[in-house]
């Protein structure tokens, strides 16, 4: 019990850096943490130089070199705007026809459910289809009292996966507040695996298959697909959204960080030989790549955990590669 409490605490530590902390206090506590080891506590234990801002002190030089960054890093971002700006001026028939693609992947959803109307919020949704999904699954299964025993079998240990991974994820949608919640729920809800599986399990035992049962399995494939594809646009439109806020923040940080950095060098002749003063200067010179770091690695670590939705699924344990059709 002892050692579960500090790797589960380490878990929670790790989730809240890598995932849900916000990115601004992700960046003022490393930074913060940068400034007493590299301040005090280095201070005391190892001996401080007598003028740290001496002409032989790496300093200046690395405050500007930083300095130099910080710039560079305000230029990148004026650009990525730009581009992504430009990229959503376009004309009216895209515009259209993105409103129309939606509209359209809505109506079609809604005929695959039976239902007249489709939640339009992401948790909402997805907990729609996934419901769907192991409503049908469930359902399934009783009918097959009387088929082949490996059938059940099977359809029974890949009923128990899908209902496990559906209610893990139906829990994080309950908690979700936002777009990254609902794509952090959605991690571990392998929809193409599910699909794999469940092919592999009509093709294994197509003999044993009838029409019927044959038909609703076409309509859970359906069906995750139709979850697959909300799940990459709802991470497509947290990446987005992730990217905008890393760029006002970037900005909010990049100036003032210029200013005191260029105030320092500025009068670093008239400042008193402190330690102390250096290292907070050179952490307020780190503000803006440590705040770009912790965007980038969010967004890296979102888009890496989640496999993207696509034609085909390696399975690590066999090597198979299988495709899925679009049906």
């Amino acid at each position: 019990m002892a050692t579960r409490n500090p790797r589960r605490a380490a878990r929670r530590l790790y989730r809240w850096m890598a995932y849900t902390a916000d990115r601004r206090v992700v960046t003022t506590a490393v930074l913060c943490v940068g400034f007493v080891v590299f301040g005090p506590v280095a201070g005391f234990l190892l001996p401080s130089p007598k003028n740290p801002l001496a002409d032989a002190s790496p300093t200046i030089p690395l405050v500007s070199a930083l300095l130099s960054g910080t710039f560079f890093l305000f230029s990148i971002v004026v650009t990525v705007n730009t581009l992504f700006v430009s990229q959503q001026q376009q004309p009216l028939g895209q515009q259209f026809g993105r409103v129309q693609s939606v509209v359209e992947y809505r109506r079609r959803l809604e005929d695959v459910v039976d239902t007249e109307h489709v939640p339009a919020a992401p948790e909402a949704l997805l907990q729609l289809l996934s419901g769907s999904i192991l409503e049908r699954a469930q359902y399934l299964e009783d009918e097959l009292g009387a088929a082949d025993f490996e059938l059940r079998e099977d359809f029974e240990g890949y009923v128990e996966r899908l209902a496990a991974e559906t209610g893990e994820m139906n829990r994080g949608l309950e908690r979700a507040d936002d777009t990254l919640d609902v794509v952090l729920a959605t991690m571990d809800y392998d929809h193409d695996k599910q699909i794999h599986d469940l092919r592999a399990i009509r093709v294994a035992h197509g003999d044993d298959v009838d029409a019927a049962t044959a038909e609703r399995i076409d309509e859970m494939l359906r069906l995750l697909q139709y979850a697959a594809t909300a799940r990459e646009y709802f991470k497509t439109l947290y990446t987005r959204r992730d990217l905008a806020h890393l760029s006002r923040d970037l900005v909010l940080t990049a100036v003032p960080t210029a200013a005191v950095v260029a105030a320092f060098m500025h009068f670093s002749n008239d400042l008193p030989d402190s330690n102390l003063l250096v290292v907070g200067v050179e952490a307020v010179a780190f503000a803006p790549f440590v705040l770009v770091a912790a965007y980038v690695l969010r967004i890296t670590l979102v888009n890496s955990a989640q496999a993207a939705a696509g034609q085909f699924v390696v399975e690590d344990e066999t090597g198979d590669i299988e495709g899925i059709p679009d049906d």
